[in-house]
C-alpha cells in the first residue's frame, strides 16, 4: 500500500452558534496526503475522525454560489467590464461560455431545448426574479423563456436583511439565468423549498419528481453526508430511484470547500471533527455529481483551458463517501477510489474570478450585475445541456452516469469530454488572520476527485448520448452496467433489515 503523510494542525476554531460566537478550543484537524496521490482504499488513511467535543445546532443545507461582489456594477451601467477584461478578475457571456464548451454548433442546429423541460431546486425566494431574468435576456440578447414557480409549501416573506436568503436570491437567479442561457428555448420549472431544511427540501424534491415535472433536474446545494437527520439519506435516495425509473436525469453540485467537511453523529447532531469528506445529494449513486474548474478563455479565439478550481475564494468538492458503496459504473477505478463513491463525476467552470455575471435585485430599484461562480454555476448548465440531449434524442437520456463512465474506456473519451489534468482541490482556510492550506487531491488523466471525467464537449457529447441512450425504455438497467447499492452505515458498517433491496443486501454490497 502506498505511504499516506498525517498531518496535524493545531487550530484554535472559532465555531458560530444560536448563542453567539464561543471559542470551541483547540481542534486537531487531520488532513489526507496527496503527495502520494490517491490511497488504495479510496479514504486517505488519516480520513478517520478526530473525537473533539463541539456541540453545533442542527445542521441545514447551503449553496453553492459565490457571488464576487467586488465586480458586482448597477445594470443601468450595461454590460460589465468584466466582460472585456483580459486578466482576473473576470467573467463571461453566454456566447463565450457557448464556444468554449463547444454548445454552439447545436444551438446553430436547432437544438435548443425547445419541447423540453429544465426543474431546478432552490430555497426562500428571489422576489424579483421575472424581472431580473428579463434584463438579463435583454442584456446577452436572449428570448424570454416560459419560467414557472412553485413552491409546494409556501414562502418565506423575503428579508433582504437575512443573508441567507441573499445569497439564496443571488444562487437562484444564477440558476434560471444561466440554465435558460445554454438550453434557450427550453421551459424552466423552479421548485421552491420554503426554507433550508431537509424537511423543507425533501418535499420541495419530492414535488419535483413525483410531479414529473421536467427531464432534467438540478441542486445547486448540499449538507455534509453525516449531517443529514436519521432516515434522510434513505428517504432521498428513494426519491432518486423514482427520477431513474421516469427517465429523470439528476444533477447536483459537489461544494465549494474542496475535501473540507464537519462530521455529525447522534440525534441531536452534534459536530465532532473536521475530516475530509463529501456533501449529499452530490453523493448519492443516482445523482451526476458536478465539480468545479478555472476556465481561462483565450483572447482573440485562440481557444481556452481548463485547471482545477482552487483559490482563496473556495475548491472545488471531491472526494469519497463515507455512507454509499462504490456503484458499479465505477467498479473499473477501484484502485483509485475505492470501496465508496468518488465524486464529481464531471466538472464546468466554477472559479468566482473567472465567473458568470447574473442579473440581481435584492433591494427593488437597486438591480446588479454580478459575477458569480462555485460548483453551482455548472450543476444548471449541465441539466440544460441534457435538455438539449433530451430534444435531439427525441426521449429523455435519463440517468447518464453509466455511459459517461463507459466512454473513458473507450477512443472517444478525448472527443468528447476535457479531461483536466492540472491542478488539485487545496482549500485556503482563513482563521484569525491567517491563510492555512489544507491539501486536497491532485488532478490525474482519467477519472479524479477534483474534476471527476472532465468537463464537456458538448457538441459531440450530446450527439453520442443520443444516440447510445436513444434506446427502447424496457431494456434492462444491467445494460448500463449499474445496479442499485444500498448506503453503509459509515460508523459501525453494520447491516439492517431496513435497507434490504432486491438487487442485493448492503453486506453484500461493499
Amino acid at each position: 500500500m502506498k505511504k499516506s503523510v498525517r498531518t496535524f494542525l493545531m487550530l484554535v476554531v472559532m465555531l458560530s452558534i444560536s448563542a453567539g460566537w464561543l471559542l470551541a478550543g483547540l481542534l486537531l484537524l487531520s488532513i489526507p496526503a496527496r503527495a502520494s496521490g490517491l490511497v488504495q482504499h479510496g479514504l486517505p488513511l488519516t480520513s478517520a475522525p478526530v473525537p473533539v467535543k463541539i456541540h453545533l445546532q442542527q445542521p441545514v443545507s447551503s449553496v453553492h454560489a459565490i457571488p464576487y461582489y467586488k465586480d458586482a456594477i448597477p445594470a443601468l451601467l450595461g454590460r460589465p467590464a468584466c466582460l472585456s477584461s483580459v486578466k482576473v478578475p473576470r467573467c463571461y457571456s453566454p456566447a463565450q461560455i457557448r464556444e468554449a464548451y463547444h454548445i454552439a454548433p447545436l444551438l446553430k442546429a436547432g437544438i435548443t431545448g425547445k419541447g423540453q423541460t429544465i426543474v431546478i431546486i432552490d430555497f426562500f425566494q428571489s422576489p424579483n426574479l421575472r424581472h431580473d431574468l428579463h434584463l438579463f435576456d435583454q442584456l446577452f440578447g436572449l428570448p424570454d423563456p416560459v419560467l414557472t414557480i412553485h413552491a409546494p409549501n409556501g414562502l418565506v416573506p423575503f428579508d433582504p436583511k437575512d443573508p441567507a436568503q441573499v445569497i439564496s436570491a443571488d444562487e437562484i437567479n444564477l440558476d434560471v439565468e444561466w440554465a435558460h442561457a445554454i438550453a434557450p428555448a427550453a421551459r424552466i420549472d423552479l421548485v421552491l423549498s420554503r426554507t433550508q431544511s431537509y424537511g423543507d427540501l425533501y418535499n420541495a424534491t419530492r414535488y419535483a419528481i413525483q410531479q414529473n415535472r421536467g427531464g432534467v433536474l438540478s441542486q445547486s446545494f448540499g449538507f455534509p453526508e453525516t449531517g443529514a437527520p436519521e432516515g434522510a439519506v434513505e428517504k432521498e435516495h428513494a426519491l432518486f430511484v423514482q427520477a431513474r425509473a421516469r427517465g429523470i436525469t439528476v444533477f447536483a453540485s459537489s461544494g465549494d470547500r474542496g475535501v473540507v467537511e464537519p462530521i455529525y453523529i447522534g440525534t441531536p447532531k452534534k459536530v465532532v471533527a473536521i475530516a475530509p469528506g463529501v456533501e449529499y445529494p452530490a453523493s448519492d449513486p443516482l445523482v451526476t455529481s458536478v465539480g468545479g474548474t478555472t476556465l481561462d478563455i483565450l483572447m482573440n479565439g485562440r481557444g481556452s483551458k481548463e485547471t482545477v478550481w482552487s483559490n482563496r475564494y473556495g475548491a472545488t468538492g471531491g472526494g469519497f463517501s463515507r455512507i454509499f458503496a462504490r456503484p458499479g459504473y465505477q467498479k473499473n477505478f477501484a484502485r483509485t477510489i475505492g470501496p465508496t463513491r468518488g465524486i464529481p463525476d464531471v466538472a464546468y467552470n466554477a472559479d468566482p474570478t473567472v465567473g458568470f455575471p447574473v442579473v440581481v435585485t435584492i433591494v427593488k430599484g437597486k438591480t446588479l450585475i454580478v459575477p458569480i461562480g462555485g460548483t453551482s454555476a455548472g450543476t444548471p448548465q449541465w441539466a440544460a445541456l441534457v435538455a438539449l440531449g433530451n430534444q435531439l434524442a427525441g426521449r429523455r437520456l435519463g440517468f447518464i452516469n453509466p455511459i459517461l463512465y463507459q466512454l473513458v474506456e473507450g477512443p472517444t473519451y478525448h472527443r468528447v469530454l476535457r479531461d483536466i489534468t492540472v491542478g488539485n482541490n487545496d482549500f485556503i482556510l482563513a482563521l484569525l488572520g491567517m491563510m492555512l492550506r489544507v491539501p486536497g487531491y491532485a488532478a490525474a488523466p482519467g477519472w479524479d476527485a477534483t474534476t471527476g471525467l472532465g468537463t464537456p464537449i458538448a457538441t459531440p457529447l450530446i450527439k453520442l448520448l443520443a444516440s447510445l441512450l436513444g434506446i427502447p425504455r424496457n431494456v434492462p438497467s444491467s445494460s448500463f452496467g449499474y445496479r442499485y447499492r444500498p448506503p453503509l452505515t459509515y460508523y459501525r458498517h453494520t447491516c439492517h433489515k431496513r435497507f434490504h433491496h432486491r438487487h442485493c443486501h448492503p453486506c453484500a454490497c461493499r
